[in-house]
């Protein structure tokens, strides 16, 4: 009887380790949110779009910094190539949220909740230079 209540007992006091897995999931989950650089870009017309994508966005130094830093999203406005509805949809809500004045390449970085964003300047710099000034905002 005795040994019967000690194990009722231990049971209630016990964390289920299946409730321990989902709060050790739901904080890794959390811990690998990235912040979000958007990239408003003209991919077919704009020629500083076109020198960014070469020269920062598909360079090694670039990606690899990326991969573990920030989430790209494309923002695409081509004249040529055609894209989906949703996709039309979808650039034409970010513009009107970060890119009313329809610069391009107009790279914004948000915050971990999208609730603040900051515009990080294109000036023809190099992926090393572009690295820095995105390091220098994520430590902000």
């Amino acid at each position: 009887m005795l040994l019967s209540i000690l194990i009722i007992f231990l049971n209630l006091t016990i964390t289920n380790p299946f409730d321990l897995y989902q709060t050790n999931l739901i904080q890794s989950e959390k811990s690998l949110v990235k912040r979000k650089l958007i990239v408003f870009s003209g991919s077919d017309w704009c020629k500083n779009c076109i020198r960014f994508k070469q020269e920062v966005l598909s360079n090694e130094v670039f990606t690899s910094f990326a991969r573990d830093n920030i989430e790209i999203v494309t923002v695409d406005f081509p004249q040529r190539k055609k894209l989906s509805k949703e996709e039309i949809v979808r650039n034409e809500a970010l513009a009107e949220k970060y890119n009313r004045e329809g610069e391009f390449p107009r790279l914004v970085l948000l915050s971990e909740d999208g609730s603040d964003s900051k515009i990080i300047p294109y000036t023809s710099q190099g992926p090393e230079e572009f690295v820095m000034q995105l390091k220098n905002q994520l430590a902000r």
